[in-house]
C-alpha cells in the first residue's frame, strides 16, 4: 500500500510539461514578453533550446522616452552610439539567441514587432540586419504567416499630422523630412508569405519598384507615411487579399479607391487632406473615421451595406457652422444602416440637432463619448436616443480623448424638461446601461438620473468609477444611483 502511494505522489509530481516537445513549449514561450521567455528558457536543462522555437519577437520603447536625448547625441555623436540601445541589444539578443538554439528543423519566425519612441538614422544598419533575418528567402509556400509592425516613432495620430498640415504633394523625392525616414528594404513587397503589415514613419519608395507581390496580406496598416498618395494607392492596389485597412496621418494621400477587392473593416484617421473614399462595402462590417467634418462627397459606398454591423465616429474639432452640420448629417446618413455606434459627441454643439440627426433604425448598441458638461450635453443624449428606435445597450464614456483640449463642467445648471427622455427605445427596449469614467459631477447626475428613472425594462447596470475617487465616494454614489433605478436590474458597481 505504501509503495502504491509513493507511485502516485511521484507520478502527481512529474514534470509532464519539460515533456513537450521544443516547438510546443516554444509555442508557449511565444505568450510571454521576450525578456520573461528567455528567464522561463533558462529553468532548466530540458528547456535551454525552448528559445529556438518562439515565433513572436516583440520590444518597444515608452513614449517620450527619447524626448531629451538630443544632448546626448551631441555629446556621443562622434562614437556614434545610440540612445535605444536598450530596444536595439534586446532585440539583437532575442534573434541571435533564437538562431543559436533552433535546432535542424527551425520554426518559422510568425510575429515581428518593434516601436522606436524616435527612430535615429545610424539605427538603420542594425534594422537592415534585423529585417534581412527575419524576411524568409525562400520556401515561402510552406510558411505559417508573418506579422510586421514596424514604428520608428511613436506620438498621437493628429499629433503626427500636424507636422504637415500644408502638405499635399505628390512625388516620392527624399524631401527634407523623408531624407531622414527609414526606407524599407524592396524584399519586403515581395515577401508572399506576409499576411500583416504595420508601418509608422518610415518610407515606401514604390517608384522604384517595378512589382509588388503580396498575394496573401489580409492586413495592413499606414500611419504618417512620408510617400506620394499615388504609391500608397499602388501598394493597396496591389493586395488581392486585403480585408482590413487602416490609413492614419497620411497627408499626401487624396483620393483612395478599393474597387477591385471587398473589405471587411476600414479606419481612416486623420488624413485630413483625404477628399474621396470609393470602396465596395458589400462585405464591410467596421467603418472607423476620425478627422475632420467629411465633405458630402468624401465617402462613397458601393453595393449593400445589410452587413455593415460597426461604426465609429470621432472629429478632431469642434463644429461651429451650419454648413459643417450639413455635412456630417449626410456624412451620418450614409451608415444609417449600422447596428452599432460609437459616437464622440464633444465636437456636437446643441445646434447640430437643429440640422437633424438622422435616424438610425437597426442601431441595437450606442456608445457616446465625451464630457457631460452642461445641459446642452443632456439635451443632446436625449435628441440621438429619440432616432435610434430598437437600441438596447447605450454606453457612456463620460471622458474627454487625450488629443482634446480640457472642457470646463459647468455645475450651474437646469434640469432638463422630463418629456425629452420619455423615449420609447429607453422605456421599452434599453435593457443594459454602461457609465464609464463617472465622475459625480452635477450633469453627470442629471444625465443619469434621467436615463435610469424612464429606462423602465432595464436588466443590467454597470458603473465603472473615474481612477482617483474615494472608496468613500464610490459608496456614497453607489447609493445614490441605486435610488434612480426604477426596473428590478443587477447592478455592478467598479
Amino acid at each position: 500500500m505504501a509503495s502504491s502511494s509513493r507511485k502516485k505522489s511521484s507520478s502527481s509530481m512529474r514534470d509532464r510539461i519539460s515533456g513537450l516537445p521544443d516547438n510546443v513549449l516554444g509555442h508557449v514561450l511565444s505568450f510571454l514578453p521576450n525578456k520573461e521567455a528567455a528567464r522561463a528558457a533558462l529553468l532548466a536543462r530540458r528547456w535551454r533550446h525552448a528559445f529556438g522555437s518562439v515565433h513572436t519577437i516583440s520590444f518597444e520603447e515608452e513614449e517620450g522616452e527619447r524626448e531629451n536625448d538630443w544632448i546626448t547625441f551631441y555629446y556621443e555623436s562622434e562614437e556614434r552610439k545610440s540612445c535605444s540601445e536598450g530596444i536595439l541589444d534586446g532585440i539583437g539578443a532575442a534573434l541571435l539567441c533564437r538562431r543559436r538554439c533552433a535546432g535542424a528543423l527551425q520554426v518559422p519566425l510568425r510575429s515581428f514587432r518593434f516601436a522606436f519612441d524616435s527612430w535615429q538614422w545610424w539605427d538603420k544598419v542594425a534594422i537592415d540586419q534585423w529585417l534581412a533575418y527575419v524576411l524568409p528567402r525562400r520556401d515561402c509556400d510552406s510558411h505559417p504567416g508573418l506579422h510586421l509592425d514596424l514604428r520608428f516613432h511613436i506620438s498621437s495620430v493628429c499629433a503626427l499630422n500636424e507636422r504637415k498640415r500644408d502638405a499635399g504633394s505628390d512625388s516620392d523625392d527624399d524631401g527634407d523630412d523623408n531624407r531622414w525616414r527609414y526606407l524599407l528594404p524592396r524584399r519586403l513587397f515581395s515577401c508572399t508569405a506576409l499576411r500583416t503589415l504595420s508601418v509608422t514613419y518610415c518610407r515606401l519608395k514604390l517608384s522604384k519598384i517595378s512589382a509588388i507581390d503580396l498575394p496573401f496580406l489580409e492586413t495592413m496598416r499606414l500611419t504618417a507615411l512620408g510617400d506620394s498618395g499615388r504609391s500608397i494607392q499602388k501598394l493597396i492596389s496591389s493586395c488581392p487579399h486585403l480585408v482590413d485597412l487602416t490609413l492614419e496621418a497620411l497627408w499626401n494621400l487624396k483620393r483612395v479607391s478599393v474597387l477591385d477587392k471587398r473589405l471587411l473593416r476600414l479606419a481612416i484617421h486623420c488624413c485630413h487632406n483625404l477628399k474621396s473614399v470609393d470602396i465596395d462595402a458589400s462585405e464591410l462590417r467596421s467603418l472607423d473615421y476620425s478627422g475632420r467634418e467629411p465633405a458630402e462627397s468624401f465617402l462613397t459606398l458601393h453595393g449593400s451595406l445589410e452587413t455593415t454591423t460597426s461604426c465609429t465616429i470621432s472629429l478632431c474639432k469642434a463644429l461651429s457652422k451650419e454648413a459643417e452640420f450639413v455635412k456630417l448629417t449626410s456624412f451620418l446618413e450614409k451608415i444609417s444602416n449600422a447596428k452599432h455606434l460609437h459616437l464622440h459627441h464633444g465636437s456636437l454643439e446643441n445646434k447640430f440637432f437643429d440640422v437633424g440627426f438622422p435616424l438610425f433604425p437597426s442601431l441595437t448598441r450606442l456608445t457616446l463619448e465625451g464630457c457631460v458638461q452642461s445641459r446642452n450635453t443632456i439635451i443632446a443624449v436625449g435628441r440621438i436616443l429619440e432616432q435610434t428606435p430598437n437600441l438596447e445597450v447605450l454606453s457612456l464614456l463620460m471622458r474627454e480623448s487625450e488629443d482634446r483640449e480640457a472642457v470646463r463642467v459647468s455645475d450651474n445648471i437646469r434640469t432638463p424638461d422630463k418629456p425629452i427622455f420619455s423615449i420609447p427605445c429607453l422605456r421599452l427596449r434599453v435593457r443594459e446601461i454602461i457609465l464609464d469614467d463617472y465622475k459625480g459631477s452635477k450633469p453627470e447626475k442629471m444625465l443619469v438620473k434621467l436615463l435610469l428613472r424612464n429606462a423602465l425594462v432595464l436588466e443590467r447596470l454597470e458603473v465603472v468609477f473615474t481612477q482617483g475617487v474615494s472608496s468613500t465616494r464610490k459608496n456614497r454614489l453607489a447609493v445614490q444611483i441605486g435610488r434612480w433605478v426604477v426596473a428590478n436590474s443587477e447592478k455592478f458597481f467598479i
